[in-house]
């Protein structure tokens, strides 16, 4: 064993005799020795001709001690070896790979740090006038495992006890029927009925929406979701009770959300159905372009944009990711009977904004064609009832609950959630869909029109999808340099620049150094397990726990 180990050896000498009683050995140097008792099982470190030692005690008797050390070497694992220290005839014995060594103590003090002043002995035909090595120092630290927290997971659990809403934000402005109709409870006929008188003549509308603010937030640009309501492009409203809840649980994740209203209402012949959807996507369009328009107004990070929404709201929604304006339907062109709508861009206001939406949240939705969804590469998430037979969960009529087939005949067939999901594994899209068991549609509310379970597990599943998309995707722990696989290794690094404060921990070993965000580790090859974890704030409010293991 070299020098340097050898001196190290001899400071476990100091540690475990010090921690008996004050002594005064009758050799030739007189001693001053203080009781500076050690923590047992806790590794100290001192450093030796520009190498780190770490040693810890791990039996400690009267006049009998065992423990073990290792030098901090390019290895990633600890090259530990064992000691024992032993009392006799006051002198102070180390025995290790079946030598010996034998020292005396001067003097030594002890707070948070271990400071000792040793002698060696020197060997036998060197000893004649002196038995004595000239004294040296050395100081102990005692090894702390660096600070470790872990922050609020916003957007993943709720943060924001209070919510701020601006109401009726007028977006854009429109010739329609309506924009709003609160009827939920109404049947499909008395609906209808009652709207027909209202579709004889377009008039002016304003496009509204309500904006929903994260209150005493200082985040400045936060994740976008707008939200559409359902109604069969004839009914409904940004303030039903799910839209409101819904802005309202994510806006508590620490989300700006915005809950829209659209023009309704068509006459129920031929294609009047079809154009009343596109007019939801033109002015859902119209919404969002005012929203990127007036991103610091609002706080918002538009490359964090997100559209949901449920039923005809979430035909909208898909429409709005992946809909271009060479897939409009035929209805929405001039014909005979009716004016040319436009180019999906050029209704609602005269913005001129482009966006891309990074996942969709599609409750109970559907598209004409789902060769539409090459379009885009936005994640999906979705919910549908298998029982649905208003909007189908495969390719079908929707509206099958009215009676002598009347769907069929001004209707086109729609494909449904688990078509779009077959469509979207064969892209290699990123998506989630959850078939939900014997319900029909709108299976989110009660009889009573109040939230169910399905409301909560929807929030819940969504909430962890769109996790997902905001971290980033550097946030990963990686050897340094970088491996195939993972191992063990000295060094490790979170290789993100967009980072405000990283915290590591770990087990199976210890963390000898930090700098930025990398840190330096040395494994114990035989602790159970071996996992180092990093823990992650972002600047865009985002924390996660990274974890590595192998």
């Amino acid at each position: 064993m070299n020098f340097r180990l050898i001196i190290i050896l001899q400071l476990f000498i100091i540690i475990a005799v010090t921690c008996s009683a004050e002594r005064n050995d009758n050799s030739e140097m007189p001693v001053e020795q203080k009781s500076i008792k050690p923590e047992l099982n806790t590794w100290y470190y001192t450093n030796l001709n520009d190498s780190l030692i770490y040693f810890r005690i791990n039996i400690l008797k009267e006049n009998y001690a065992e423990g073990e050390f290792f030098l901090l070497e390019k290895s990633p694992y600890a090259k530990k070896g064992k000691f024992k220290v032993k009392i006799k005839d006051n002198k102070y014995e180390l025995s290790y790979r079946d030598k010996v060594v034998e020292m005396k103590v001067l003097t030594s003090a002890r707070n948070e740090n271990i400071v000792f002043i040793y002698s060696l002995r020197k060997k036998p035909f060197m000893s004649i006038f002196n038995r004595w090595e000239e004294p040296k120092t050395l100081l102990a630290a005692k090894y702390r495992e660096p600070d470790y927290e872990t922050f609020p997971k916003r957007y993943k659990e709720k943060v924001f006890s209070d919510v701020n809403v601006k109401n009726d934000i007028v977006y854009g402005k429109a010739k329609g029927y309506w924009t709003s109709y609160p009827a939920e409870e109404e049947s499909y006929i008395n609906i209808l009925l009652n709207g027909i008188l209202s579709t004889l003549n377009k008039k002016d509308l304003e496009l509204k929406a309500d904006v929903y603010f994260p209150a005493g937030d200082t985040i400045k640009e936060r994740p976008f979701i707008m939200f559409v309501h359902g109604g069969a492009f004839y009914i409904g409203d940004k303030q039903s009770n799910a839209m409101v809840e819904f802005c309202r649980y994510f806006t508590s994740l620490g989300y700006v959300t915005a809950s829209i209203n659209y023009r309704l209402g068509f006459i129920p012949l031929g294609s009047e159905v079809e154009r009343a959807g596109y007019r939801a996507l033109q002015d859902a369009h119209a919404a969002m372009r005012y929203f990127v328009e007036n991103r610091t107004s609002f706080g918002i990070d538009t490359s964090k944009i997100f559209v949901g929404g449920s039923s005809a709201g979430g035909i909208t929604a898909l429409n709005l990711v992946f809909m271009r304006n060479n897939n409009r339907p035929k209805s929405s062109f001039k014909n005979l009977l009716n004016d040319d709508l436009g180019k999906i861009e050029s209704s609602g206001n005269n913005i001129k904004r482009n966006f891309s939406i990074k996942s969709v949240i599609n409750m109970w939705g559907a598209v004409d064609n789902t060769d539409i969804l090459k379009n885009s590469k936005a994640s999906v998430i979705s919910f549908h009832g298998d029982a649905d037979i208003v909007v189908p969960i495969n390719c079908d009529y929707p509206f099958k609950d009215i009676q002598a087939n009347f769907s069929s005949l001004i209707l086109n067939k729609v494909c449904g959630s688990l078509e779009i999901h077959i469509k979207l594994r064969e892209l290699e899209r990123k998506e989630e869909l959850y078939i939900l068991k014997n319900k029909g549609h709108s299976p989110h509310v009660d009889a009573a029109n109040k939230l169910n379970d399905v409301f909560y597990f929807i929030c819940s599943k969504s909430t962890d999808f769109l996790y997902s998309e905001l971290l980033p995707e550097c946030a990963r722990i990686y050897t340094y340099p970088k491996t195939i696989g993972k191992r063990a290794s000295s060094f490790y690094v979170v290789d993100c620049n967009n980072f405000k404060q990283i915290y590591w921990r770990i087990k199976g070993g210890l963390i000898t150094g930090t700098k930025n965000n990398t840190v330096r580790v040395v494994w114990f090859d035989d602790e159970p397990e071996h996992k180092l974890f990093a823990s992650v704030l972002f600047d865009n409010g985002i924390s996660e726990v990274l974890e590595y293991g192998f």
